[in-house]
């Protein structure tokens, strides 16, 4: 079951990056300039970032797989319909398909990893991850390839058809082993309660959205940073941000590891957390022609990265066995969030200077680490 997981969590890593290469040529073929086909992004951020709370809730009552199976045969058939599509307009309503689709595929399955209980959880979470943070860094590449030999269309294609066997799969799963079709924490019990008044709920979550979000929103300008103060071409920068990528991997295999010998799944965020603080605020601010330098900090902060997101997901997978399905998406919600407002706000802070920088990652990842205070899990749920 792990592996189903894994490539479902890397199909919907590989859907949200791989337009990055292909936009001119999608823009191209749609008679659009290529920076409208951004919009293909916003469109699946928002619909996956609305419905996830939703289905996470659906899920607690009737079954993780209820969600999942429907959502993945959603997921082939817009996909397959956005590498079909004639116009522009077309192609936005393919996209918040698929964005809804995903909604109740990648949240989902880390709360059935989740269900597992115990350091198995952990380490099926952690290979959630690593299928999320895996199909990140091949995307941009796969996208490329696929276009540049066949046409843009083929990729969306492929990730359909590749959606349609992992819900063959786990239908496969549903008949020969029912029980995981169930939701066995549930029962009788009311699900409707506010699931920010879960204790630790409210810290973990807008954890997710500052340090988690916020910190992908500032690590995007890495590249950036890196081609402004020493020259870099887009190449060298891609190959930076692929060793980084597979660096944050090597840190999600060792998250149970890690998690297994401190407290819980909070205090290694906390630690990754300052981690990033430190060197983030170094990476900006150190002179412009210690290149050598950076590279150490870089992987310190994708490792710290690796190790500190699939701890912050256990550790809210902890918070409420009831209601771990609504936590689970809202945790994605709230990452998806923060991705959008703080990118935002690193760009704008990026353009004032590296002082602006290093202040907005103090803050951010600051008040991350304030907000995950120790809570006492209520495992009798």
């Amino acid at each position: 079951m792990k592996f189903v997981l894994f490539f479902i969590a890397f199909l919907v890593g590989a859907d949200e990056l791989m337009l990055g290469p292909i936009l001119a040529p999608i823009g191209n073929d749609l008679g659009v300039p290529p920076e409208r086909i951004t919009l293909f992004i916003t469109a699946y951020s928002v619909a996956l970032a609305v419905i996830a709370p939703l289905l996470g809730a659906y899920s607690d009552r009737r079954g993780r797989l209820a969600v999942m199976i429907p959502a993945s045969v959603l997921f082939g058939l817009a996909s397959v319909a956005t590498g079909l599509v004639e116009t522009f307009e077309a192609g936005v309503v393919t996209r918040v398909v698929t964005g809804l689709a995903s909604a109740g595929m990648l949240p989902i399955a880390f709360a059935l990893a989740a269900d597992s209980g115990g350091e198995d959880a952990m380490k099926k979470i952690a290979w959630v991850q690593s299928g999320l943070t895996l199909g990140m860094i091949a995307s941009p590449a796969l996208g490329a390839v696929l276009a540049e030999t066949l046409t843009w269309r083929a990729a969306f294609v492929v990730l359909g058809v590749c959606a349609w066997l992992v819900a063959v799969s786990l239908a496969f799963v549903s008949v020969r082993q029912p029980h995981r079709a169930e939701q066995p924490a549930t029962g009788n019990e009311d699900v409707s309660v506010n699931v920010w008044s879960i204790p630790g709920a409210a810290g973990a979550l807008l954890a997710m959205c500052f340090g988690l979000g916020g910190g992908i929103g500032l690590f995007n300008l890495v590249g950036q940073h890196l081609r402004d103060t020493q020259g870099l071409s887009m190449w060298s920068v891609g190959i930076v941000y692929a060793v980084l990528g597979v660096i944050s991997v090597i840190g999600n295999v060792l998250m149970p590891h890690v998690t297994g010998r401190l407290e819980s799944g909070r205090q290694t965020m906390r630690i990754a957390l300052g981690v990033c603080v430190v060197v983030s605020v170094w990476f900006y601010l150190s002179p412009a022609e210690n290149l050598i330098a950076l590279i150490p900090l870089l992987l310190l902060w994708a490792l710290a990265g690796g190790v500190g997101s699939p701890a912050l997901q256990s550790y809210i997978s902890e918070l409420s066995v009831v209601h771990r399905g609504v936590l689970m998406s809202l945790a994605m919600t709230m990452m998806h969030l923060g991705v959008a407002i703080c990118s935002g706000i690193a760009g704008a802070a990026y353009s004032t200077g590296q002082y602006s920088m290093a202040l907005l990652a103090i803050a951010l990842f600051g008040i991350a680490i304030i907000v995950l205070q120790p809570v006492k899990i209520r495992h009798s749920e």
